[in-house]
């Protein structure tokens, strides 16, 4: 795995860029701090989308209990949950 995308900037620019090509929305549109199923970016199944990319991008499957707004509440607090996960 390229050593860049382990940086909480390189898993942004990374989670962001997967966000732009599976859901088809601008970047511009993604506002970092709020949620994305709130802004209409995604659905609930947007989020079981996610959780699927982690687990291929970061080889960690995500649980149902960590599937909650304290982890997916936004694009910084998904980054974070990946952040932790990469450190753990």
């Amino acid at each position: 795995m390229n050593t860049e995308v382990l940086t909480k900037e390189g898993i942004q620019v990374d989670l962001l860029d997967f966000l732009c090509r599976q859901f088809y929305v601008d970047i511009e549109d993604i506002a970092l701090d709020r949620s994305l199923v709130d802004t209409g970016i995604i659905d609930s199944m947007g989020l079981i989308e996610i959780a699927s990319y982690i687990k291929k991008r970061y080889a960690y499957t995500v649980t149902n209990e960590e599937m909650n707004r304290d982890n997916f509440g936004s694009v910084i607090k998904i980054v974070d949950f990946i952040s932790r996960i990469k450190e753990g």
